[in-house]
């Protein structure tokens, strides 16, 4: 057997670093933020405690890495959208891509919604919930004033707040929600009146 490549290696790595992710995701939703303990997130994962603070300095940056992760998704179905020429269309593109997000990693979603909301999660992460929901906010702004909305402040408020609203309903009750109306519906209230 040769030895791997660093290559092989890295890979290795980022693997095992998305697996302690994971772990510590399901056992934040579970146990709630405070009573999960750096050694039941390392047995979730079927590592020693010891391996894990090769992968993360403790809990506090597990949590961020979570929440990172979930930002850089945003950031990369919004980025898509801006291939698409008109502005309209950019909205609408955007629109669709944060929900196909939300269905694509679904279990992903249904446990960052059930953490977020922890108060200790809220008060550890303050400082990024709110730079990525003004990151958010303000990406939607710009396409509202590209399209000449009355007040793009407001509009990129309201829909931000829609569709952070809409995914955490679905996340509750996928096989009951009916998404695919309320996005034709959330498309139609904010593109179709800005053309």
């Amino acid at each position: 057997m040769s030895p791997r490549t660093a290559q092989q290696n890295q890979t290795l790595r980022e693997e095992r670093r998305t697996e302690i992710l994971e772990s510590a995701l399901v056992l934040f939703a579970r146990f709630g933020y405070e009573r999960t303990s750096v050694r039941m997130i390392a047995q979730e994962a079927g590592i020693s405690q010891g391996l894990m603070y090769n992968y993360f300095a403790g809990k506090e940056e597990l949590l961020r890495a979570l929440f990172l992760r979930g930002m850089e998704d945003v950031q990369q179905a919004f980025a898509s959208a801006e291939e698409t020429a008109k502005p309209r269309q950019r909205l609408e593109q955007i629109i669709r891509t944060s929900f196909a997000l939300v269905q694509q990693n679904m279990r992903y979603w249904q446990l960052f919604y059930g953490v977020r909301m922890q108060p200790t999660v809220v008060a550890g992460l303050a400082e990024e919930i709110q730079a990525g929901a003004e990151a958010i906010r303000q990406t939607f702004e710009a396409h509202f004033r590209n399209l000449r909305a009355d007040n793009p402040a407001i509009q990129a408020a309201l829909l931000f707040a829609l569709i952070d609203g809409v995914a955490q309903q679905y996340t509750l009750d996928p096989a009951g929600y009916p998404l695919e109306a309320v996005i034709s519906e959330v498309i139609a209230t904010f593109c179709s009146t800005h053309t």
